[in-house]
This record gives C-alpha cells, structure tokens and sequence, in this order.
C-alpha cells in the first residue's frame, strides 16, 4: 500500500469518527459544544506537523462544515502550525472552501490573523486578497487584521493596514464587505481613536451607512451621537 493509498483511508476513518461524534450533538452546534469533540478527535491525528496538514487538506475537501470548525480549532490549540511553509495551503482552503461569512471569518480569526500578525510580509498577499473577484476572499482581507482572543477582538497590525484595506473596500456594494470594514474600523478605534476618527471624517460621505454605522458602536455614547449627527440621512 503506498503513502497515498494509506493517506485516504486514514481520512476516511478520521472522518467517519468525526461525522459520528458531531451528529451525537444533533442540534447544539455551538463553538463550545464543537470544542468539547474537537480535544478527543485530535488526538486521532498525527504528530508530525507535514502528515497533520496533509491530514487536514483531505479533511477539507469534504466541504463538510465541521471539518472547517474543527481543523481551525486544532491549528489554535496546537500554535505550532503558524508556519510559513503552511501558509499556501491556509491560502488554498481560503479560496476554496470560505463561501459565506461565517467560514470566511472562523478561517480568518484562528488561522490567517495569527499567520499576518506572525509574518507581516503576508500583508502583501492581504492586499492581493482585497482586489479578488471572490467575495469572501476580499472580505478576508479586512477580517484578518482582527486578532480575536477571548470574547472580543482588537486591532494588533498597523493603522496603515486598516487605513489602505478600507480605502480599496469602501465603495465595495456588497454587504458583508461593508460590514466587514466597518467591524474593522470599529475595533481599530480602540487602538488608534484619533487616527480612527480623522479616517472616518475624511471619508463621511463615501463610507456606506452600514460601514460607517458599524465603525461608531465602540465609541462612547455621547461621541458616537456626535458622529452620527454628521451623516447623511437619504445615505444608504
């Protein structure tokens, strides 16, 4: 039997016993109740960091969602695999299998964040990301500037980041683009308010409504009421 040979049926029983395990959970399909079978599934999985990535690639191309949920979560707890020599493979599962928001922003947040704030040269990828003709992967661009770490998020890489990847987006139609730089903007506030805020007057009557609406919902109250008495009702 030949290494591909024993590569496919180690996939298929790994993957039989993660179908059995998340169908156990009928319909409590929650992040925690996904990470209380994902500690006992990985350890199903190789030691070797090349065999674990290759494992996983084959997972992938399932396209089943908890394979997504679950390869993800592993790459988290394991750390080891924010490796350049990976990132191509992170790159492929980015425009192959994020097809709505929510795997987009799982892939983004586990994966491609820790790889960019790791290995800032990939920025120039990111920007390649922004000028896609695939949805996802353009909103990718601005959802792996946020470094998600417990319940909440925050803005770890350069304004300038934030300030060239919003630039390309903000006339962007699609809603999940326009929510997703304004979910950007509304965290980089917290770590560059004033650079934030100049951002948004230098662009108030470009920004979408709902990108701008999104950017304001961390500043206090009274500054938030202040920003929005800038903008222009008949604005959609």
């Amino acid at each position: 039997m030949n290494d591909t040979q024993n590569l496919e049926q180690r996939t298929e029983s790994i993957r039989i016993q993660i179908m059995q395990r998340y169908e156990a959970l009928g319909t409590i399909t929650t992040s925690k109740a996904v990470l209380k079978i994902a500690r006992p599934l990985l350890k199903l999985m190789p030691e070797d960091e090349d065999e674990f990535i290759d494992l996983c690639d084959e997972l992938m191309q399932t396209r089943e969602w908890i394979m997504l949920q679950l390869i993800t979560t592993w790459i988290k707890t394991r750390k080891t695999l924010y490796q350049m020599k990976y990132f191509s493979t992170y790159q492929d599962w980015l425009y192959n299998y994020a097809n709505d928001w929510g795997s987009c922003d799982i892939l983004c947040y586990r994966v491609l964040n820790p790889m960019v704030e790791k290995f800032p040269k990939l920025y120039q990828t990111v920007k390649r990301w922004a000028i896609s003709d695939k949805i996802y992967t353009r909103r990718a661009s601005a959802v792996c500037l946020l470094n998600s770490s417990g319940f909440s998020f925050s803005v770890h890489v350069p304004f300038e980041w934030v300030e060239q990847i919003c630039n390309i987006h903000k006339q962007d139609k699609h809603i999940h683009i326009q929510k997703g730089i304004g979910w950007l903007l509304k965290y980089a506030y917290l770590t560059y308010p004033v650079r934030t805020e100049k951002y948004l007057r230098s662009n108030l009557s470009i920004l979408s409504r709902t990108t701008y609406r999104y950017a304001l919902e961390k500043m206090e109250p009274e500054k938030r009421s202040y920003y929005m008495k800038l903008t222009n009702p008949s604005k959609k």
